[in-house]
């Protein structure tokens, strides 16, 4: 049977990197000796977003690709630890236009795809254009780690929209509509899974 909740564990210790990255110390790898640049993560460093991505508008205007790569890369690491995955987003996909090889980014957009889905896990319209993204980014990443945790992410995601399939299968079935159980029944099937597999903890 499978345990929603088990498969999280073998992702979390991905989720220190996302956070850990966003702190203070851990933005090193993204400094420059540019004024501009600077001002963009001395405003991280203060939690002053909006200020740091109206600083980032700037620095486009004037620096170089590779400043302007790890500007976007900071400021989305940044809302990636506030839950801001629309903002992460962006910042990514900012990046990634200047390298589209960058495997950390690549990562880096599946798993805010992942952690979005997980916060709208309620909402099925959400969670099927979240899996459709994340099926098609899976082949992204290039190390074996990355595959393996994109791979899992997927998993997990296909895992809440099952367990969110049975509760109102079920829920029909009290109700005496077995059509209308089946169907939510054939939608666990759809997505790999028997219904009676599904558990949670």
């Amino acid at each position: 049977m499978i345990n929603i909740f088990k498969i999280t564990t073998f992702i979390a210790f991905s989720v220190f990197i996302i956070t850990s990255c966003a702190k203070n110390n851990n933005l090193e790898p993204y400094k420059s000796n540019k004024n501009s640049q600077s001002s963009v993560y001395s405003l991280i460093k203060s939690n002053s977003l909006d200020l740091a991505g109206e600083s980032y508008v700037k620095l486009k205007d004037s620096e170089d690709s590779a400043s302007i790569k790890s500007a976007a890369s900071a400021l989305a690491v940044a809302h990636i630890a506030k839950s801001e995955y629309i903002l992460a987003n962006f910042y990514i996909q900012e990046a990634l236009a200047i390298d589209p090889s960058d495997s950390f980014l690549k990562y880096l957009l599946i798993k805010n795809q992942f952690l979005s889905a997980n916060l709208h896990n309620r909402d099925q319209s959400y969670m099927q254009k979240a899996l459709s993204a994340l099926k098609s980014n899976q082949y992204l990443v290039d190390s074996s780690d990355s595959k393996i945790l994109a791979n899992t992410m997927l998993l997990r995601v296909k895992l809440d929209m099952a367990w969110s399939n049975k509760e109102v299968s079920n829920l029909y079935k009290r109700l005496n509509k077995p059509d209308a159980s089946n169907l939510y029944t054939q939608k666990i099937e759809s997505l790999g899974f028997k219904i009676e597999d599904i558990v949670k903890y």
